[in-house]
């Protein structure tokens, strides 16, 4: 009989791999890291949140901190983990919330990622007033969610994924990608929705929105997922939440 040539073990593999990744160019070993960081980011959007991005501190001088942090930690926030296996599961999902949840960092977030690991997807984010729609994307003055999530995050992502143009000549209600994907904001009413077929429709504080069932009627047959969230208030939002509820 033929003896089979022993098997390279683990360890020793391992080290012949790492060998020859140390022989490489410094260059060429940051592009390898690079490029496995933004697969890791690719296959799991709370992974980039948590670890290669940052989020706006509107109270950071109260603080004595920076006005730019780390999302927090799933250890901090231990609801975010499963959060997120809803956003990237469920065609239709309403959230309620409360104040410091970093609920609408956490879906601006998914949001981003989606354009930036899906090509030519569209978002449109709807808010009761135009300004808060172009505070939740681009910002006017103050830099918008969107915008910071993508500024924030580490160079080789801004040039892995970049912008048509510079994000200075971007106007406030919108963000686009070189690869087709796009996040636009846009103020409450159906008219406002019924024009656009999106990858993903948000609806901002959906209790308080003008004509939000409407809205939400006009999206559902255009919109491959929806999702609704707001804080507590009377009205469309309360009243569907409250039904599914008394049915569980």
């Amino acid at each position: 009989m033929k003896s089979e040539a022993p098997k390279e073990s683990s360890s020793t593999f391992q080290n012949s791999l790492m060998k020859n990744f140390e022989s490489l160019t410094p260059e060429l070993q940051e592009a390898i890291k690079d490029g496995i960081e933004n697969e890791f980011c690719a296959r799991d959007p709370l992974y980039w949140l948590q670890r290669h991005t940052k989020t706006r501190d509107d109270h950071w001088r109260d603080k004595g901190t920076e006005p730019y942090c780390k999302f927090p930690t799933s250890k901090a926030l231990p609801y975010m983990p499963r959060l997120f296996e809803l956003l990237r599961s469920e065609r239709r999902l309403f959230i309620p919330k409360s104040r410091e949840m970093m609920l609408s960092w956490a879906i601006m977030g998914y949001a981003v990622w989606l354009c930036q690991w899906t090509e030519n997807s569209q978002v449109i984010v709807q808010s009761e007033r135009e300004s808060k729609s172009i505070d939740l994307v681009v910002g006017r003055g103050v830099r918008g969610y969107c915008r910071v999530l993508w500024e924030q995050q580490d160079e080789f992502l801004r040039e892995k994924h970049a912008l048509t143009k510079a994000i200075d000549d971007m106007p406030g209600d919108l963000l686009s990608w070189k690869d087709g994907s796009s996040i636009r904001g846009v103020p409450s009413g159906a008219d406002q929705v019924r024009q656009y077929h999106p990858a993903l429709f948000v609806m901002d504080e959906a209790a308080f929105l003008t004509e939000a069932s409407a809205s939400y009627d006009t999206a559902e047959p255009l919109s491959t997922q929806i999702i609704v969230v707001s804080s507590a208030g009377p009205g469309w939002f309360a009243d569907l939440c409250q039904s599914v509820l008394d049915g569980a």
